[in-house]
């Protein structure tokens, strides 16, 4: 019990470390692996129309697809490929915390830049 709550501090460390940081250029590394009990958690970036979504992936199986921007009314795509990925990560962050549903916030889309306060 110690040691899983030990391997889940530092993937959660490791993760949030990776939301503030820009996403590599080569978007072949924009996939991120984090595991949580055995389960491998996988996300890509998907554009759509004129924008970007995510879907995220547990054990190979798409566990979340995610076309518009959470909590803003309307469909609204992320304007941006960093930020689809930047939330993307935010989501594994909750899902490796055991966070259900790993629900994004208007606080957290502030907190990440993608919509003004």
């Amino acid at each position: 019990m110690k040691l899983t709550f030990t391997i889940a501090a530092i993937l959660i460390t490791f993760l949030t470390g990776c939301i503030t940081s820009t996403p590599p250029k080569d978007l072949s590394q924009w996939d991120t692996i984090a595991t949580r009990d055995s389960i491998k958690v996988r996300l890509e970036t998907v554009e759509i129309d004129s924008g970007w979504g995510y879907a995220i992936y547990a054990d190979g199986k798409k566990l979340i697809m995610q076309r518009q921007i959470p909590v803003i009314e309307g469909f609204h795509t992320f304007k941006t490929q960093e930020d689809a990925y930047n939330c993307a990560q935010r989501v594994i962050i909750k899902l490796i915390s055991g966070e259900m549903p790993p629900s994004i916030t208007r606080q957290d889309l502030i907190d990440m830049n993608i919509l003004k306060q």
